[in-house]
């Protein structure tokens, strides 16, 4: 979890800048705060619910870009093995 909130406060801080340097350069007219906080409290939910989603669902993740990517991927939990004398 602390990773999804590191993510998201990056990708905030990143959108925060480029949202100061698109008002100061390019339109060259600063916009209202309250609009500028909203803009940035949306960016940094979206960041931490994508980046929550994105952990929760890596293996299926794995698993797609594996059949992409046609590389064999091994799942430990679902792979057994026999490392004993056979019982038969």
């Amino acid at each position: 979890m602390e990773k999804v909130i590191l993510f998201a406060t990056l990708v905030t801080i990143l959108f925060g800048l480029f949202k100061f340097v698109e008002m100061k350069y390019i339109d060259e007219e600063m916009k209202p705060m309250k609009l500028v906080i909203r803009d940035v409290v949306i960016v940094f939910g979206s960041a931490i619910l994508g980046g929550y989603a994105f952990i929760l669902n890596s293996t299926y993740i794995d698993e797609l870009f594996s059949v992409v990517t046609n590389t064999n991927i091994l799942n430990a939990d679902s792979t057994q093995i026999f490392t004993g004398n056979p019982d038969f």
